[in-house]
Order: C-alpha cells, then structure tokens, then sequence
C-alpha cells in the first residue's frame, strides 16, 4: 500500500482479503441504510445525500478495519491514537450537516471519544476489554433506550461505538 490515504485507513500492509472483507461489507452496509433511509435522503440536496453515505462507508469501514494487525500496527503510536479519535469529530460533523440531529449525534460523540480515550488509557489488555464491554453496554443503553435514536443514524451508535471503543482502543498484540 504506498497511498498515504489508505494506509490511514488500512495501515502499512493490508491483506486482500482484509481489504475485500472492509470494502464490500461496507458497501453493503451503506446500500442497506440507504435503502433503509431513502424517503429522508430522497429530499435531501443530492450532496448532503453523498456526504451522508460517504460517512456510512466510512465508519463502517474502520469499523472492521481497526481489528486488522495492520490497523493496529499503524496506529502503534500513541500520538496518531488521539489524532485518529479526534479526527471523528469531522464525521459526526459531516453527518449533521448532511442530515441534522446535532445533539444526538454530538452527544454520541462526545460520549464515544471519552469512552475511548478512557480504554486507550488503560495498559493492561484484559482490563480494557472489561472496560471497552462495560462503556459499549452503558452507550448502547444511553442512545438506543434513554435516547431513541432517529431512524436515519439507527446504525450509528451501534458501529461508532465498537469502532473507536472497542475496535480501536483496545489495543491487540502484534
């Protein structure tokens, strides 16, 4: 992989079959809530629509890839850890220009970050899995059940979470 762009999302070596898995999952995903969602995007400006998807892709893209050792890899460093939380903070902000829903989503957000650098900070790899399982239950509960969430962001809290809480901060041996 010699793209900058990519290996951002993919780390230094993806395999092919890690590349194929991410990529057709997620356009699979993002056909799913597009379809799900096209009375609401249907109205939308054609490029709030994009930007919307283009988010979907992308979150459940890293979704799957901070699993892959070569995601892990990348991301080995602490200082590219914070960059890469914070960097979120253009896709919830993406995702409400597209569709609204400010304080859903910025509050999802602000959760997910804390929760995140929480289990980041943690240096034993049991106690952040324990940790990481414990923010994602308390999370899904606040913004499915507490907060319902609206029907176009129904997929959000669930993959926003287990990517940057669970598939990212917990940290895996190389």
């Amino acid at each position: 992989m010699k793209s900058a762009i990519t290996r951002e999302f993919l780390g230094e070596n993806p395999t092919k079959l890690n590349q194929f898995l991410i990529f057709s999952t997620s356009l699979l995903l993002m056909t799913i809530v597009a379809y799900k969602n096209y009375n609401e995007l249907s109205v939308l400006p054609i490029w709030k629509s994009i930007i919307f998807m283009l988010m979907v892709l992308d979150i459940v893209a890293g979704s799957i890839a901070n699993f892959t050792k070569s995601t892990q890899a990348y991301y080995k460093d602490n200082k590219k850890r914070i960059t890469f939380l914070l960097m979120h903070i253009i896709h919830i902000t993406l995702i409400v220009v597209s569709v609204g829903y400010l304080w859903y989503a910025f509050g999802l957000l602000a959760f997910t970050l804390i929760a995140a650098f929480i289990v980041n900070s943690i240096k034993s790899l049991k106690k952040q899995e324990i940790c990481a399982a414990v923010l994602i239950c308390i999370g899904l509960s606040i913004f499915y059940v507490l907060l319902t969430p609206p029907q176009i962001l129904i997929w959000l809290p669930a993959i926003l979470l287990i990517k940057l809480v669970f598939a990212f901060s917990v940290k895996r041996e190389n």
